[in-house]
């Protein structure tokens, strides 16, 4: 998730104060910001959780998993479960949260770029990303490598914000730095990317939604 370089020069104060608090979180702040967020997603945890609907065999890749709260409390019916974040200080505390699934062998945590997996073509069966893409320099490539890890029939959940319900900055980037969709554009870019049957519904509050696809047999 780290940006360029040049694109972070160019932004707002504002916008590198919100990527350094919640984007990529260090320090102090990073950690009240690690905190806050998941109090802000609690609901949509539970929801992305519903979405995912994880059965036992199922293999599981969180896509930017932060402190893996969604990994840990959600996802313990799954198999194997993975989470690559590019944030030190989320993946300290996402170790703690999986410990005893990771002394078992039955997780790993990854720091890593969302636009390079370090897995295999077809390696999980479930990919998911809770907030991730707003952040990234090209959510599209992001896309396409969790379609390329995703093993044919297997399924992707995306949770995205919907432009603040504003369609005339659907595409763009905010003050804050974030990419701003419509749900239509989410769809769309799950399409690109190679996804199936993909849908998209309210997740745990009307400006978020939960984009589903499917990678074709």
């Amino acid at each position: 998730m780290d940006r360029d370089p040049g694109q972070e020069a160019t932004m707002t104060r504002r916008a590198q104060f919100y990527w350094r608090f919640f984007g990529k979180p260090v320090g102090r702040t990073g950690r009240i910001g690690s905190r806050l967020m998941v109090r802000i997603n609690r609901r949509n945890y539970a929801a992305m959780a519903a979405a995912l609907d994880l059965r036992p065999d199922d293999e599981v890749l969180d896509v930017g998993c932060g402190s893996a709260v969604l990994l840990a409390s959600h996802a313990g019916e799954a198999r194997y479960v993975a989470g690559l974040d590019a944030s030190d200080l989320q993946l300290e505390v996402a170790r703690r949260r999986l410990a005893d699934r990771l002394a078992a062998g039955t997780a790993e945590l990854v720091k890593g770029d969302v636009a390079a997996l370090p897995w295999p073509d077809g390696r999980f069966s479930v990919v998911t990303s809770m907030f991730c893409l707003k952040f990234v320099p090209d959510p599209l490539k992001a896309l396409e490598e969790m379609h390329r890890v995703l093993r044919p029939g297997g399924r992707a959940v995306v949770a995205a914000c919907d432009a603040l319900h504003d369609e005339k900055a659907s595409g763009s980037v905010d003050a804050w730095g974030q990419w701003r969709w419509s749900a239509a554009d989410a769809r769309l870019l799950m399409e690109k990317a190679g996804f199936t049957d993909v849908t998209a519904s309210v997740l745990g509050s009307p400006a978020s939604q939960a984009v589903r696809g499917v990678r074709e047999i």
